[in-house]
């Protein structure tokens, strides 16, 4: 999908072209633009197995199944970025997260198709820590293992992300 820019950003002219799904360039002055994929992280939190998963309150993906997670800020590292997005979102500071593995996503908002890379980590606790769903989380559930409906997870990158954990530990 091609973003809706109808004007160069440069000099306003009209005549652009879009060699690539991440380059625009315009004719009229030569001005290049480079949509690289965005980071974003999530963590898989497993306790007593069982999977803590957000409940999505806005778009997109409302009232959906999430990871705990959001995009990578600039001059953050993705660790970095996971413990903000916790605090945010569970109000909640995790032990060393272990990265996994990644995925790629894209992601819709506000009619622009954003490509990301979903980074994911891993958090064990031998018991629940206190959390309250904060930020863009309308409720928080564990559920078990066996009691997961991928379908109702919001992205297919955070569907493959579970699906692979479950198949692998």
């Amino acid at each position: 999908m091609v973003p809706a820019i109808t004007r160069c950003p440069q000099c306003g002219g009209v005549r652009l072209s879009w060699p690539s799904r991440k380059q625009f360039s315009c004719d009229d002055c030569g001005f290049l633009l480079y949509l690289n994929v965005a980071a974003a992280v999530a963590v898989i939190i497993e306790c007593r197995g069982r999977l803590l998963f957000g409940v999505r309150k806005h778009e997109p993906a409302r009232g959906m199944l999430d990871l705990p997670g959001g995009f990578v800020d600039p001059d953050e590292t993705a660790e970095e970025a996971l413990r903000r997005e916790l605090r945010e979102e569970l109000q909640i500071d995790v032990p060393n997260p272990h990265y996994l593995f990644s995925f790629p996503n894209r992601y819709l908002y506000r009619g622009i198709e954003y490509d990301t890379l979903d980074l994911i980590f891993l958090v064990r606790f031998d018991t629940p820590p206190a959390i309250t769903a904060g930020d863009d989380l309308e409720s928080v559930l564990w559920l078990s293992r066996d009691a997961i409906d991928f379908g109702r997870i919001g992205f297919p990158s955070l569907q493959h992300a579970v699906r692979r954990y479950l198949e692998t530990s």
